[in-house]
């Protein structure tokens, strides 16, 4: 097995990267930390070799991974095996909570994103999007069993989803089932290193 020399472009507030970090901080695989900015800025250079000007990206020597989970998935074939935290998991019922929290992530930074750029959210459109991140919520703490409550990538992607939601209180998060999860998992030795820091008044 190589030794790592992984970069992350990243930013310290952004749950996509939050989730890899977490995994790697989780297997002791160090990574060396580019904060790529304001991701509502249009400069390619702010992103690396990412075409699509989005957050996470690894650098591994000269091979470049895009996307999230497609990141974890390659620090646990090269660096865990056995993968002990389900990161290559297929059943359906933990890739659906994947793909669920993943929409309300991308919902959430398409809101913070156009407040942020100016553009009023009064639209159907944006409607649409806090109506698709509430239902995604109420989706997730109805099935709030498919969570272990030992450490695995599905603990790490939705600590990092409620404590950006936290961050940014977009909506409220009268989600009990999903709560005592997160409190569980405030233990964890490795969930403080990456917790996102507040926002400056």
């Amino acid at each position: 097995m190589k030794p790592p020399g992984y970069t992350l472009v990243y930013t310290p507030r952004s749950h996509f990267a939050r989730k890899v970090r977490l995994l790697a901080d989780a297997l002791g695989i160090p990574l060396a930390l580019v904060d790529a900015g304001n991701v509502a800025d249009a400069d390619p250079a702010a992103y690396g070799p990412n075409p699509l000007m989005k957050v996470p990206t690894l650098l591994d020597g000269e091979r470049v991974v895009f996307e999230s989970d497609h990141i974890a998935a390659c620090l646990v074939r090269a660096h865990d095996p056995g993968d002990r935290f389900g990161v290559l998991a297929t059943d359906v019922a933990t890739l659906n909570a994947r793909a669920v929290m993943n929409g309300v992530m991308a919902q959430e930074v398409e809101l913070l994103l156009a407040e942020r750029s100016g553009l009023s959210t009064d639209h159907p459109r944006f409607d649409k999007m806090r109506a698709s991140l509430l239902q995604g919520l109420a989706w997730l703490e109805d099935h709030a069993g498919v969570f272990p409550r030992q450490p695995s990538y599905l603990g790490f992607h939705l600590l990092a989803l409620w404590d950006h939601l936290v961050i940014y209180g977009m909506v409220p998060l009268d989600y009990p089932r999903l709560r005592a999860h997160i409190e569980a998992w405030r233990d964890w030795a490795f969930a403080a290193a990456s917790r996102p820091p507040p926002i400056r008044s």
